[in-house]
């Protein structure tokens, strides 16, 4: 699996977030990104770690459905679902922003999205 690193974009003007349909524009149906998040993990040899392609599509695909959740006026759990999976690549990443986590998730898809 090719190793896949955060954009260079770690310090950048928080106006410069991509909104969720910017972010998303190219990413497959919710239900397919499910299924590929579980077949990846269910398809990891025992005692590997997941790939920063597993957290980023799978922290992508929980701010989605909290993006719908919220937009349906009941997001539940999902929101604090998501946030989690975010702050899980942010610390993968390692990264130095300070910034909603779930914006994090957003920007760093659109550019994994873009260099597919």
């Amino acid at each position: 699996m090719e190793q896949l690193h955060p954009s260079p974009e770690h310090h950048p003007e928080p106006g410069n977030w991509p909104t969720p349909e910017t972010a998303y524009a190219l990413a497959p149906s919710i239900i397919r990104e499910i299924g590929w998040t579980a077949q990846t993990a269910a398809d990891k040899p025992f005692g590997t770690a997941l790939g920063r392609e597993f957290w980023l599509r799978k922290a992508a695909v929980l701010d989605r459905i909290a993006l719908a959740g919220e937009d349906a006026g009941s997001p539940g759990d999902a929101r604090e679902v998501a946030t989690e999976a975010a702050r899980r690549l942010m610390d993968l990443d390692d990264t130095t922003v300070i910034c909603d986590p779930r914006h994090y998730v957003r920007q760093q898809y659109i550019h994994w999205a873009k260099h597919q």
